[in-house]
């Protein structure tokens, strides 16, 4: 009688009363060989820049019967693993080279990334990926290649990353300097704070999102007009510097005032790969009060390269 074999796992099923005396030799070759193939095997596919399909046998080791598939080789471009249309799970690993999708012959495949691992099942016609979402992690995250984020991400400590896309732009880089000291001015015109950050753009097609934040104070005790404390950026120094338009202070009158917790935020274009300096500038207007820059100690200029 002609042998007949289970649909996915291609197993010898052995009828009632058949093999008397040798069934054995069959039984452990379905447990021993084919069983443990499919819960532990793990098969290496060596890629040749062109399509593979898995191979596949009735009641013998194969390659498309292995839990695990690693995919070798040299691969110059995408290419696809043909694996049989039965229900099965597969846990893959590709260092071919280029992207890799697993797919039946006539059904819809499941795309893996070069240097990258992937769990997928097929259901019979098509593959799905069944890799778990990554929801929270509580430590930290190491990301070798890219890593694509559907909704939202939120980092409740420090992200670092060579470049973030999103929305159509890319963060090139980010640079944050840190005010060292709190001087004062009486003067009525905007001071050099000596609070610097300095960034050299990739591209002079870049925008550069300048932000601060900090405090400033008018200290005395002014009797009369109304006096202010002020700061105001500038662009390499240069009070003609066209992002100069933007100022934030402190109004005291009769009272010493601090103002905490202040913000400044523009983008400004970039027009060169030439290092660019901004430099917070403060200065003490009306009554001859004095101003204090940096009056809490912790004021912060943060520059974004954006293309």
């Amino acid at each position: 009688m002609a042998s007949t074999y289970s649909t996915s796992l291609k197993l010898e099923l052995i009828g009632q009363g058949e093999q008397s005396g040798t069934w054995g030799v069959t039984t452990n070759n379905n447990f021993g060989s084919l069983v443990e193939q499919a819960i532990t095997g793990v098969q290496s596919i060596s890629m040749s820049n062109a399509s593979y399909t898995l191979t596949s046998y009735d009641g013998a080791v194969d390659e498309a019967r292995n839990a695990v598939l690693v995919f070798t080789g040299i691969n110059l471009a995408p290419q696809n693993v043909i694996a049989p249309a039965v229900e099965k799970l597969y846990t893959l690993r590709n260092i071919s080279g280029a992207n890799v999708t697993i797919k039946t012959s006539g059904g819809n495949g499941v795309a893996v990334a070069n240097n990258s691992y992937a769990q997928v099942y097929c259901d019979g016609t098509n593959f799905f990926n069944a890799t778990p979402s990554v929801n929270s992690i509580a430590g930290d995250l190491a990301v070798s290649g890219n890593e694509t984020v559907g909704g939202n991400l939120t980092v409740a400590g420090t992200l670092t990353a060579g470049s973030i896309t999103g929305l159509g732009k890319t963060i090139r880089q980010i640079v944050t300097s840190v005010a060292s000291s709190s001087p004062t001015t009486s003067s009525s015109s905007p001071q050099p704070s000596g609070h610097i950050a300095s960034i050299t753009p990739i591209s002079a097609s870049s925008q550069i999102l300048v932000l601060w934040t900090g405090a400033v104070a008018q200290p005395q005790y002014v009797l009369g007009p109304e006096t202010y404390a002020l700061t105001q950026m500038y662009r390499n120094s240069s009070p003609n510097s066209p992002t100069t338009g933007i100022s934030v202070g402190t109004l005291g009158q009769q009272t010493a005032v601090t103002a905490s917790g202040q913000a400044l935020s523009y983008v400004d274009a970039a027009g060169t790969t030439s290092p660019i300096s901004y430099q917070m500038y403060y200065y003490a207007l009306g009554g001859g009060a004095q101003c204090t820059y940096n009056d809490l100690g912790s004021a912060t200029i943060t520059l974004m390269e954006i293309l």
